[in-house]
């Protein structure tokens, strides 16, 4: 079995404003034990060559990703790329690139049921085909869970459940995960969640967890949040 987190945002992310870069995310995944993750940007394909290149030498699978959106909703594609997801801007656009790519390409539904304007809702039943999997995400506590719902319609059509962090910060990563009986590779962790050949883990967070997600470091970073480079800039050639 390995264990595998395929949803958390870093400093590259175009919309949060965090501070730390996504090798950050690598480094802990490595000490943690992860055999795969991905580093799913809003709106935008982690396209950093230089991080792909350090995963590899630390002997992590960094999966290419984004947390896109379309049709003012939010959908995790898997082994993408940039020019790929530009063309995708409608549910028809996505049926369309799902019959091309195959199983080459992995699509999750993220925290579905969320009370926030992006989560898919009622969506996730309308197209529920084009999803191989459908998320369980860390934010819940013991009295209140979105993801229940999530798990209902995932036993309705017989979907996995997979659960990620969904990690706005370093500390957010580590608890919550994917174990898969499957290789280190991304044909093989696409199948074994489409198999259902898993264990997820989410276990409840608590409420100050949830202020320190919402409230605290919100404003911090809205006071002091910048990206922290792993990478010196490149050079400019004459």
């Amino acid at each position: 079995m390995i264990k595998v987190d395929l949803h958390m945002h870093a400093g590259e992310d175009p919309e949060d404003g965090l501070r730390y870069p996504a090798t950050a995310l690598v480094d802990k995944a490595v000490e943690l034990g992860f055999a795969a993750i991905a580093v799913t940007l809003h709106s935008k394909v982690l396209d950093d060559e230089r991080v792909f290149d350090y995963a590899r030498r630390k002997g992590l699978l960094l999966i290419r990703a984004a947390e896109w959106n379309l049709e003012r909703v939010d959908v995790l594609l898997y082994n993408v790329t940039p020019a790929e997801t530009e063309k995708i801007r409608t549910f028809a656009d996505l049926a369309a690139f799902k019959k091309q790519r195959g199983d080459d390409l992995l699509i999750v539904a993220p925290h579905p049921y969320y009370p926030i304007g992006h989560s898919l809702k009622g969506k996730l039943e309308q197209y529920i085909e084009l999803f191989d999997a459908i998320e369980y995400s860390m934010v819940h506590l013991s009295w209140l869970n979105p993801s229940k719902r999530a798990e209902q319609v995932a036993k309705k059509h017989r979907k996995p459940l997979v659960a990620n962090s969904d990690a706005h910060n370093v500390w957010m990563f580590g608890e919550h995960y994917t174990l898969l009986d499957a290789e280190p590779t991304m044909p093989s962790i696409f199948r074994a969640i489409r198999e259902n050949r898993l264990e997820w883990h989410s276990p409840h967070i608590s409420f100050w967890d949830c202020l320190r997600m919402f409230v605290f470091e919100p404003m911090f970073l809205r006071r002091y949040g910048q990206l922290v480079n792993s990478f010196p800039p490149p050079t400019q050639s004459s």
